[in-house]
């Protein structure tokens, strides 16, 4: 394909909503671009993923229940196959910066672990016991996971939010690993401010990583038996939490071998100072989610495997993509595709996002929209338009071919027969 503007509208391309289960689990392919699902087939993933699609968030101290089943009925309409479950760690974030002035603080349930005191934690809920798990959250997770599977949806699960802990922390926050905040005498060493990172930037096993441990095995016994899982360690942690990203990935990949299914493991652009997309291709994840706007036609380095499948968030590499036409959002999801890899946009959904009209969604109640709005939908639709075009493609066999065209965006199977 040479004309940049591509994707758009087109009625050959028209959505419809899945209706076959998730064939899982993913592994590597003989292609090193893509995934291979149960059967054999060679595919892609593409998809809108939200913040508050695990757990509810609000303003004023009122988290607000998702219709989850609309969630799913978004991304069938738009013809996605993948989607992200975020755990944000923060029972309360503070200065969310969806408002040009007086960002809000945002309130988020349930978590993974009971509050049970005695005493309050620093947001006035109770005290967090670190030894009991909050069965309600699990379930949720499992029940959400297991419905995005009967639509044929893959699910990548977040295990951790490491930009929340650099960016959003306050004295009022309540974090479970934060002494004030538990009665298991845990303390992540946090002293105020919007920065504390100490419960994933440590370099060697401690207390926390045993809590820590502990919770990712009970997710991975929630959710081990179903086939559309595929694991993300961390959202945005920062740069030295390179030791924790290995340590947790190691340990996943320990603990599910030996269950019935392994699933694929994913690492996200780490963001700060000093960050460098090399320390997930150099990891031992199975897929990356980096920083780069345009990902590499091959993202490989000294990790095993070597080679990874590399899926393009624009949580991570398009910052204010609001800021730029349809036809540059567009060109950002082709390009990628174009060169090997697949893409997942960081979908505002139904968080009112009024700051530079990133989301004016309707109706919003405590920062959350009753709908979505439309502004993205076209967007939303080239993700679907991706997928359907690329199962008329023989993936198994495709290379990025930058010599073939005069944009370098090309897809190619050398000789162009099978």
């Amino acid at each position: 394909m040479s004309d940049h503007n591509v994707g758009v509208k087109d009625a050959q391309f028209a959505q419809t909503a899945s209706t076959a289960q998730a064939a899982g689990p993913l592994a590597a392919s003989g292609n090193p671009n893509y995934f291979r699902d149960a059967s054999g087939n060679v595919l892609i993933l593409n998809g809108s993923q939200a913040w508050n699609t695990l757990q509810d968030w609000g303003s004023n101290g009122s988290p607000q229940i998702l219709d989850f089943n609309a969630f799913i009925n978004f991304l069938t309409a738009h013809g996605h196959n993948f989607t992200l479950l975020w755990r944000t760690e923060l029972p309360k974030f503070c200065g969310f910066p969806a408002a040009a002035s007086s960002p809000p603080d945002l309130t988020v349930s349930p978590h993974p672990w009971l509050r049970t005191g005695p005493g309050n934690a620093t947001d006035g809920a109770l005290k967090f016991d670190l030894t009991k798990f909050d069965q309600r959250f699990f379930d949720r997770l499992r029940t959400r996971t297991q419905a995005l599977s009967n639509a044929g949806i893959y699910a990548g699960v977040y295990l951790f939010t490491g930009e929340w802990l650099n960016i959003f922390r306050c004295s009022s926050d309540g974090y479970p690993f934060t002494a004030a905040n538990n009665i298991n005498r845990i303390d992540d060493g946090y002293a105020g401010g919007s920065k504390g990172t100490g419960s994933v930037t440590m370099t060697a096993p401690n207390a926390i990583t045993g809590f820590q441990d502990a919770y990712v095995e009970k997710v991975i016994d929630t959710l081990n038996d179903l086939p559309n899982v595929l694991w993300i360690v961390s959202e945005e942690a920062p740069p030295n939490s390179r030791w924790w990203n290995s340590h947790q990935i190691s340990h996943i990949r320990a603990y599910e071998s030996g269950k019935p299914h392994q699933h694929s493991i994913g690492y996200a652009a780490l963001i700060g100072p000093g960050s460098s997309d090399m320390a997930l291709y150099n990891s031992n994840a199975d897929w990356v989610a980096p920083s780069v706007r345009i990902s590499p036609a091959t993202s490989c380095g000294s990790g095993i495997p070597a080679c990874k499948v590399n899926i393009n968030d624009s949580d991570h590499s398009y910052w204010e993509m609001w800021k730029d036409t349809p036809l540059q959002n567009r060109n950002y999801a082709w390009e990628n595709f174009l060169v090997g890899n697949q893409v997942l946009f960081m979908d505002p959904y139904v968080v009112y996002y009024p700051r530079e009209n990133r989301n004016l969604c309707v109706s919003p109640t405590n920062a959350i929209c009753s709908s979505p709005d439309s502004r993205w939908d076209n967007f939303r639709n080239n993700l679907g338009y991706i997928l359907r075009y690329s199962r008329k493609l023989n993936l198994a066999n495709v290379t990025p071919r930058s010599s073939l065209c005069s944009t370098a965006y090309c897809l190619a199977q050398t000789p162009s027969v099978g």
